[in-house]
């Protein structure tokens, strides 16, 4: 019987902060490990990289206003070069685009092939988190509620629309919340509350 033997393992963490100054910071760390071949004498796996970058986000605008990027464990003196140039997001939205922007900006010889892979995984985080920063500060985020100007309610239905087929722009999804009905409460939200006894 073959076994497989584990060659590579990278590992993508990201994590969301609301911030004392109203910002929200979205930490993102990328580590790639050799388990096998190129470890240690004891067997002990090596880390050929170790990437971290904090992302500061304008919450209501989605902006990138400022960026810390490190290079903990890189194959060469010369990789942390490159981490100047990432002051380039500044002014950027997180939202709609902003996948394709970096790799416009830091593809190829114009960046780390790792940071822009995790930074790309870092946009989604925003996007998520900005819910939960809603909610930490106000009732939870509703697109129907009486007191939501058609601006407010176009404005949450963006963050959303085209991000996946249940949000898709001319789904039912979406017809349903513009007719003034309530969204359907998410299964994890629905089974919480029943779990609760609500």
């Amino acid at each position: 019987m073959s076994v497989s033997i584990p060659i590579h393992q990278r590992s993508y963490h990201t994590e969301a902060f609301a911030e004392p100054d109203g910002l929200m910071r979205v930490y993102g760390r990328l580590t790639d490990t050799k388990p096998h071949g190129l470890c240690l004498a004891d067997g002990t796996p090596l880390v050929i990289h170790d990437m971290a970058v904090d992302l500061y986000v304008q919450p209501e605008t989605f902006e990138i206003v400022r960026v810390e990027a490190d290079m903990h464990v890189q194959p060469y003196d010369i990789c942390s070069h490159i981490l100047e140039s990432y002051q380039k997001l500044v002014g950027l939205s997180i939202a709609r685009g902003y996948s394709r922007k970096v790799k416009e900006l830091f593809g190829g010889p114009s960046g780390c092939a790792h940071v822009g892979a995790l930074l790309i995984a870092m946009g989604p985080v925003a996007i998520q988190a900005s819910w939960s920063l809603v909610n930490l500060h106000e009732e939870p985020a509703d697109f129907v509620a009486d007191d939501l100007d058609e601006a407010e309610r176009e404005r949450r239905l963006r963050m959303n629309v085209n991000t996946c087929h249940v949000w898709r722009e001319d789904g039912e999804h979406i017809a349903a919340i513009r007719r003034g009905e309530r969204a359907n409460t998410p299964d994890w939200h629905q089974s919480r509350i029943e779990s609760l006894g609500g």
